[in-house]
């Protein structure tokens, strides 16, 4: 007769995870470069690097969903604002319009950089003599990261 054992979660590994935020890292500021130079153009240039807003946009949700796929902490807290990631692929055919102003839209964009620096200094804690201090500042860094990445999400 076969015993039946309870699956043990997958360590996460760190270096990927470090990885992955810094290519969030990458794409928001790929995108806010795009979002400084659409405010100063008009016309067809201004339209070209609307849809590289958008472009990097989808590719920071791309990159949120495999975080989300290995860190189900960091999954819980986007379901907390209503932030599910297979709706990303649902707003590719939406017209990205802004309801803020490129003004704000840059605040939440540079405070959204820095949470993600914030996670991969966080991960490289990890193992330290400091992690109940690590554990602590992760859950509020999820958090905060996901109520920004909501912000962001219904204002583009």
């Amino acid at each position: 007769m076969r015993k039946w054992r309870e699956r043990k979660p997958l360590a996460m590994d760190v270096d990927h995870m470090r990885l992955l935020h810094q290519e969030a890292i990458e794409q928001l500021e790929l995108l806010h470069t795009a979002l400084d130079a659409m405010e100063q153009a008009t016309g067809t240039m201004r339209d070209n690097l609307m849809e590289m807003v958008e472009n990097h946009w989808h590719a920071y949700l791309d990159v949120m969903h495999m975080i989300t796929m290995h860190d189900d902490a960091m999954a819980n807290a986007m379901n907390k604002y209503g932030m599910k990631m297979r709706d990303a692929d649902d707003l590719e055919d939406a017209d990205c319009q802004f309801d803020l102003s490129a003004v704000l839209l840059t605040f939440l964009l540079l405070a959204l950089i820095r949470r993600h620096r914030r996670m991969y200094y966080l991960w490289g804690l990890r193992g330290s003599p400091m992690s109940d201090y690590w554990k602590e500042s992760m859950a509020m860094e999820r958090d905060h990261m996901a109520n920004l990445i909501a912000m962001m999400q219904r204002a583009l």
